[in-house]
């Protein structure tokens, strides 16, 4: 079997811009790994002639090809990072292709930011695809998008590996990257925040009302709180209004940044990761996170078990637990990393489940237009 992975490519980009375009490279290497799998491509959907910056050789070594390259080459393709072209789909199922699309971020925010915030956005025709694959953080919507799209749709895990973390720390001018034995326990915390603050799933405020929450209890346990992909706010009244009233303004604790890579933020300083989520619990922040063993302050159900977990928008016990990392963290690093390590391990694209899972899913969708034929 021969399968192509959709990817968007543009000037400037970089591997680091979104979770979604890490995430056609950890399906790639999956596939890479499954024995009937004989090669796996790029469709390149974009306007360069590049992987983005910051793939490595490891990115390198999957082949970046045109969509008209990939009619007769490939038997599935699999739509995710870039739309493909409705003509090349019409080509390619009229001679036995089959197609997946794999929904990466919230199918129901995915609608209705767009449209409800006026941003541009399109709806793809919704029977371009033989079947859909929902990450389990978006099982919820699996009624809706079965509606949408008129096709079997399927849960499928989600997968991750710290390949291009790996990569950043390898480079010449690479980052120190990973929490620092002692750091929380030596002085106050420096909190970054990290919500890319485009749609009300994914915001900063409620990380930022916990680091308010800190300060007013132990201020002495606060240095500083950057609060990343914010700029654009700030000139917002309501935005500006709220921040002039916090206590940490007053305090001069709290920057606004414009957006900034992950690692290079924690390799300048900071300390601990306060983050919020609103049914997107699986987040690849929180897994970059947990790798560098920082602490990571977050409602993630699904990693409830790992770093230090606040249910629902609880800004209190956020607070509280961000204090108890302060306390603890250093005490504890070594369970802490243990917890977080054999997590990313059941994430793993060379997970022994997750091959399995993937290969079946595979072999269904070929089988399934062989018996339609």
């Amino acid at each position: 079997m021969r399968i192509g992975i959709s990817i968007i490519t543009h000037a400037g980009q970089n591997i680091w811009n979104n979770g979604i375009g890490q995430h056609v490279y950890h399906l790639a290497t999956l596939f890479r790994h499954l024995p009937f799998v004989e090669a796996v491509y790029l469709l390149n959907c974009g306007d360069q002639d590049q992987p983005p910056e910051g793939v490595g050789e490891f990115g390198h070594s999957f082949p970046l090809i045109r969509l008209n390259e990939a009619t007769d080459l490939i038997d599935v393709a699999i739509e995710m990072s870039g739309a493909l072209d409705a003509e090349w789909i019409e080509r390619f199922r009229a001679r036995g292709g089959r197609i997946a699309y794999h929904s990466i971020g919230q199918p129901y925010a995915g609608l209705v930011d767009h449209t409800t915030f006026s941003k541009p956005g399109c709806f793809a025709r919704p029977d371009r695809c033989d079947e859909v694959w929902l990450l389990e953080k978006d099982a919820a919507f699996a009624p809706m998008v079965r509606s949408i799209h008129r096709c079997p749709l399927h849960v499928v895990p989600l997968i991750w590996a710290p390949d291009f973390l790996d990569e950043t720390v390898r480079q010449p001018d690479g980052v120190n990257f990973g929490y620092k034995p002692g750091s929380l326990a030596s002085g106050p915390a420096t909190a970054a925040i990290f919500e890319p603050n485009i749609s009300p799933i994914k915001m900063g405020l409620i990380p930022l009302f916990i680091c308010e929450e800190v300060q007013r209890r132990r201020s002495e346990h606060l240095g500083h709180v950057h609060v990343f992909n914010s700029a654009h706010l700030a000139d917002h009244p309501t935005f500006s209004f709220m921040l002039d009233n916090l206590d940490l303004k007053a305090a001069g604790k709290v920057s606004i940044h414009q957006r900034d890579y992950f690692a290079f933020v924690m390799a300048r300083g900071a300390n601990i990761v306060v983050s919020h989520q609103i049914d997107c619990g699986q987040n690849y922040l929180y897994l970059d996170a947990l790798a560098g063993g920082y602490p990571l302050v977050h409602n993630s159900p699904f990693y409830r078990d790992v770093g230090y977990y606040y249910p629902d928008s609880d800004t209190e016990e956020g607070a509280a637990q961000f204090l108890r990392a302060c306390r603890e963290h250093d005490q504890q690093l070594g369970a802490y990393k243990a917890a977080a390590g054999a997590l990313i391990h059941r994430l793993d694209p060379r997970h022994r489940d997750n091959l399995s899972i993937f290969g079946r899913r595979l072999l269904g969708l070929v089988s399934e237009r062989k018996r339609a034929a």
